[in-house]
């Protein structure tokens, strides 16, 4: 049977004397001995402080999603600001001779091969008519007689025909593809042009065109890499402009609070209902010929910046900057609301710091998670926005591309080169999607109330 214990009345403060002496029965001979010195040092150990930043990296690296991404990312801006710098062509540079080349090539024996393939199936052993009249005048004399003026119009006439006939059907009987496929031949990757396999073959270095070219002769692979590096650098530009409107308008309404609150909401409620399209497209339209005057104006650096960006492109600055930050301002108008409640910020405004320094060292700051994330998540929407306005045409104006623009050329040559549309598609899409996943995991990362 199990020992009966008593124990006092529920609620009694006074201990069960059975248990302390079982407790002083049970503990170690040695157990009120000094601590040794390594016992101490070993009791309580000094661990290196974690900073926000360092905890947010932490827990970012547990996120494979985001950090797949984030190496894609990393792929595409490389691929984008230094690959230009390694092909030596530019993405404007029209290559004569080399126009439409494919994604593979023959080389330049196999070239020779299906040349004189052609030549042998199509058109030999035709004579032209004074090769035919003095064959016909060599065989006839041979004979001891002589060829009349009525059989030679007649051989010329016939050898006329026959050398006709053999142009005609030269080149349309025998293609390339079809004398490559009888003498067994294959293709090998990254284009050339047949002047380019000549100057490989006498030894001199030529750089393949990796995605082929277009029909002007322009290399598209560094057509794409310029075209990701338009896209990149507009969805940076674009989320650094709405950051900072957005985070001082939203900081200043959130701060005041009251009329000025409501009055600044009022104003944000209207601008999300202004169609952004319609706004850049006007813009465009009003503000070329004043764009074009200025570009004819000088030589400076401003209107050498202008010229490649190009009215649409300026006009879609503008339009983030007047429309696009109405998002962020009302994200850190509610975080701001939240802060300006805690004890830090009362203790700042009883020490007599003006609002412009509390917003500026105390609410701000401790908004950084939203801030950061909201504006990452920023640049796929204007990469998007930016890619859509060159597919329809009003986005970045030649020469300089976009991969927008070159999925729109793309569509004339569908049937017969798919993949200049499939590349930069690809590429949009893959870059999109990683700044999206990325953006969704640094907002796991860097949000407090979402740590584990």
């Amino acid at each position: 049977m199990a020992e009966n214990k008593k124990y006092k009345k529920f609620g009694s403060l006074q201990p069960n004397v059975d248990d302390i002496m079982k407790w002083n029965a049970e503990l170690p001979e040695n157990a009120f001995e000094p601590a040794s010195s390594e016992e101490k040092e070993n009791f309580i150990q000094d661990r290196k402080s974690v900073s926000y930043w360092k905890d947010a990296w932490r827990r970012l690296r547990k996120n494979t999603v985001a950090m797949v991404a984030l190496a894609i990312i990393i792929i595409l801006t490389v691929f984008a600001f230094v690959g230009p710098m390694v092909v030596p062509y530019t993405y404007k540079q029209q290559i004569r001779g080399s126009e439409a080349l494919g994604l593979s090539h023959y080389t330049y024996e196999d070239i020779q091969a299906i040349h004189a393939y052609i030549e042998e199936h199509t058109g030999t052993g035709v004579l032209s008519p004074d090769e035919a009249v003095e064959q016909a005048r060599a065989e006839t004399e041979a004979n001891g007689k002589k060829l009349s003026r009525i059989e030679e119009a007649k051989i010329r006439a016939q050898a006329s025909v026959n050398a006709e006939n053999s142009a005609e059907t030269s080149e349309e009987t025998i293609t390339e593809s079809q004398a490559a496929k009888e003498l067994g031949l294959k293709k090998k990757p990254f284009g050339y042009s047949e002047k380019e396999l000549e100057r490989k073959a006498s030894g001199e270095k030529v750089f393949p065109h990796v995605f082929g070219t277009d029909d002007q002769g322009r290399d598209i692979m560094v057509r794409v890499m310029v075209g990701t590096r338009v896209s990149i650098t507009v969805g940076i530009c674009a989320a650094l402009l709405v950051l900072i409107i957005g985070a001082i308008y939203g900081s200043i309404s959130g701060y005041c609070g009251g009329a000025v609150d409501a009055v600044m909401q009022r104003i944000v409620e209207m601008i999300y209902s202004i169609p952004e399209m319609l706004i850049i497209l006007l813009l465009s339209a009003t503000l070329k010929p004043a764009l074009e005057q200025f570009q004819n104006s000088g030589n400076g650096i401003l209107q050498k910046l202008v010229t490649i960006l190009g009215p649409n492109l300026i006009s879609m600055f503008i339009a983030f900057g007047l429309l696009y930050w109405v998002t962020m301002s009302r994200i850190i108008r509610g975080q701001i609301l939240q802060l300006k409640q805690q004890e830090y910020v009362t203790a700042a405004r009883a020490l007599g710091a003006k609002g412009g320094r509390i917003i500026r060292r105390h609410l701000l700051p401790n908004c950084i998670g939203q801030i950061v994330t909201t504006t990452f998540l920023q640049i796929p929407s204007a990469i998007f926005l930016e890619s859509f306005l060159s597919f329809v045409g009003v986005g970045v104006s030649a020469p300089l591309t976009s991969l927008g623009s070159m999925c729109s050329e793309a569509l004339n040559g569908l049937n017969t080169f798919p993949y200049r549309l499939f590349i930069p598609a690809v590429i949009l899409s893959l870059m999109i999607l990683s700044l999206n996943l990325f953006g969704d995991g640094l907002r796991d990362a860097l949000d407090p109330r979402l740590k584990k």
